[in-house]
């Protein structure tokens, strides 16, 4: 008989087993259900590369395998992994798919693009469209607005009152009525006169716009490759554009191939570009010197008067002797004391102008406006009066 403490001890080791096949044995259920998905991954992909190979060769594969796929199974898994790529494969035989044309009104300036959009639509995508009751309804499935609506709701019409016979019995036919209801009237006799107008130049367009008009009219005219569409062809072109190429040496265009002068023209005109092109980043416009700014107040040229000799001031003594007496402070303005005395009016010996003093001139602290005489005695002024502020101001001291 076991004791409590061998049953304590063993428990340990037993638990540990136990996990140790349980771990196992979910690994090994994980490991098989990988392996089943990884093999049903496989059998797809290898069912979507025959169906890709059949769809692209038109051919039944030697070797389908030990599946067969139908063709709805594989377009949903196709839509399943990537939308994109099922239209295309799709489409046409793995044909990528082409834009379908916009919605009609019937404005007649919109009616030419708009069938040359469903033409092209019908060349590139032949397949979809059996027959040609398909394509005059795939057209009038686009017309919905407008006159073009109506046109679109009378043909559908037109067979319930004829016996179900349709409105038009093939696509040829309907697209020669459609261009008598919503294309331009009379396009070749307008183009052809547009040629013959004198006013018909390319003026401040360049020279591709202009190509691209000249060829459109040439086809709305239906005028044969030769002389006359060459002449035209330089009858509207820039002249001086128009000169150069026609005075080319070697390899000039024929007279009797508009195309050689269309290229003629295009390169004489990017030549012509890149050589401005050239010019304005080497030739550097020249700047004009900056004009010297005065002041409104003071004339261009200005005489002043030689100033008197001035003594040369002795330096201040030290602080404890008193200065010498200087002048008082109404000797600087002598001049104009004695001139308002004698009834002359007052002026100013700063600025030349009426009505005020030079203490009270208000440019007298405007330095661009003085000579180097008056800078000096502008600072010598300011020395005597710092002078004479010192010397009171000590003299205040004393008396009290």
């Amino acid at each position: 008989m076991q004791s409590g403490s061998d049953v304590a001890l063993q428990d340990p080791a037993t638990d540990l087993e136990q996990e140790a096949w349980r771990r196992l044995t979910t690994v090994e259920a994980r490991l098989e259900h990988q392996a089943g998905q990884l093999t049903e991954i496989l059998n797809t992909f290898h069912e979507l590369r025959l169906y890709v190979e059949q769809r692209t060769t038109h051919t039944v594969p030697r070797d389908s395998g030990p599946t067969t796929v139908q063709p709805a199974d594989a377009a949903q898994t196709l839509a399943h992994l990537d939308p994109l790529s099922m239209q295309s494969f799709t489409c046409g035989g793995g044909r990528l798919r082409p834009a379908p044309p916009d919605s009609f009104d019937g404005e007649r300036e919109k009616g030419r693009a708009f069938i040359n959009s469903c033409d092209l639509y019908m060349s590139l995508t032949p397949d979809a469209f059996p027959d040609e009751q398909t394509r005059i309804n795939w057209v009038l499935s686009y017309m919905k607005e407008g006159r073009a609506a109506r046109f679109a709701a009378c043909t559908l019409r037109y067979p319930n009152s004829h016996d179900g016979v349709p409105r038009f019995g093939t696509y040829a036919e309907f697209r020669a009525q459609f261009v008598v209801e919503f294309c331009p009237r009379d396009e070749k006799r307008k183009a052809a006169t547009t040629f013959e107008m004198s006013t018909y130049h390319q003026g401040s367009r360049s020279v591709d716009e202009y190509i691209d008009e000249f060829w459109d009219l040439a086809e709305e005219a239906q005028f044969p490759d030769g002389a006359q569409l060459v002449f035209r062809f330089r009858h509207g072109l820039d002249p001086r554009i128009e000169a150069k190429v026609a005075n080319i040496v070697e390899g000039r265009p024929s007279d009797e191939r508009v195309q050689e002068w269309i290229d003629a023209a295009r390169l004489v005109d990017y030549n012509t570009r890149a050589h401005q092109d050239f010019r304005s980043v080497v030739t550097k416009p020249r700047t004009a010197p900056a004009p010297v700014v005065r002041n409104p107040g003071t004339p261009a040229f200005r005489a002043l008067p030689a100033p008197p000799p001035r003594p040369v001031a002795a330096a201040p003594s030290a602080p404890t002797a008193p200065a010498s007496r200087s002048l008082p402070p109404g000797v600087p303005m002598d001049i104009d004391l004695s001139r308002q005395r004698s009834g002359t009016p007052i002026i100013c010996r700063r600025c030349k102008k009426p009505g005020h003093i030079a203490r009270n001139c208000p440019d007298q602290f405007d330095i661009r406006s003085m000579t180097t005489e008056e800078r000096d005695d502008w600072v010598m002024g300011l020395l005597a009066d710092l002078v004479l502020d010192y010397v009171i101001c000590y003299k205040g001291c004393d008396v009290t």
